[in-house]
């Protein structure tokens, strides 16, 4: 079964979306190796609140040594309700942070019927400062709803904002 063009629009921006999470943690610790990630993590230093600039998707960030994690936190009432989530964790790699995200979104078949699919994508991040964090992920470029089965990936940017902005 293949997935509708709403459906694969919706994937893709949900990948993107991963994607940026796990940039935004590679940016913040992009300090120097040793004490750059207690710097980084200062209170203030870093917002806990990010807006994706091309989904609209907003992240809970957090920095703890050489692990971040991101998780989407406005989440639309209907797909909380069915335990969506975008959960992205990474590791300090050099400057970059490197992982992947965690994803349960739903997907809709036909005759109106919905189907949550697991996923597992692919995001770095390599710039974070207090005003901006970029990166990449994998997104969806294939997937079938049918089986949750993900067929084709590609690359895509992401620039986060501090939610206030």
């Amino acid at each position: 079964m293949r997935v509708k063009p709403f459906c694969w629009v919706f994937f893709l921006v949900c990948g993107l979306i991963a994607a940026s999470s796990v940039q935004l943690s590679s940016q913040t610790q992009s300090a120097p190796k040793s004490g750059g990630a207690k710097s980084a993590t200062k209170a203030g230093a870093i917002p806990k609140i990010w807006k994706s600039t091309t989904t609209g998707k907003e992240y809970r960030v957090q920095i703890d040594g050489d692990r971040f994690t991101a998780e989407w936190s406005n989440i639309p009432p209907e797909a909380a309700k069915q335990g969506a989530y975008i959960r992205s964790e990474c590791r300090r790699s050099g400057s970059r942070w490197v992982g992947t995200s965690r994803i349960l979104l739903p997907c809709s078949l036909s005759g109106g019927k919905t189907k949550m699919c697991p996923m597992l994508l692919r995001f770095e991040v390599d710039f974070i400062s207090s005003d901006r964090i970029t990166g990449g992920g994998e997104i969806l470029r294939e997937f079938d709803c049918g089986s949750c089965e993900v067929q084709k990936t590609g690359w895509g940017p992401f620039s986060w904002v501090p939610k206030n902005q």
